[in-house]
């Protein structure tokens, strides 16, 4: 399962993590990992180079970590686009993807 999960404050994204594998078919293969993956390296490249300094981008091996630093109009843009790609990605996926956001006190 790959689950992609992000926190909001106000309303305002603050938090993205994703892990996990879907397992949908071997590795190599597996199209629904292929799609996270390229959402989750697009998300970072797109926020490091249109906003760059405003987040701790984290990628290691199955973990991708976005941490707000320093918000913007621009960044909650890009942050909602990717979540709406996650969630199209759970909605033909659901048995392999899942998403979900918290809303977090100040």
């Amino acid at each position: 399962m790959i689950w992609v999960k992000y926190q909001t404050r106000n309303d305002a994204f603050v938090s993205l993590d994703i892990s996990g594998h879907a397992r949908f078919r071997e590795e190599g293969q597996d199209i629904v990992c292929a799609a996270a993956s390229l959402t989750g390296v697009g998300l970072l490249n797109a926020i490091d180079e249109m906003e760059p300094d405003s987040c701790e981008l984290i990628k290691e091996d199955n973990h991708i970590h976005v941490q707000v630093l320093q918000d913007s109009e621009k960044l909650q843009t890009i942050l909602t686009a990717s979540y709406h790609m996650y969630k199209t990605l759970e909605y033909r996926f659901s048995m392999y993807v899942r998403v979900r956001k918290t809303e977090v006190k100040s």
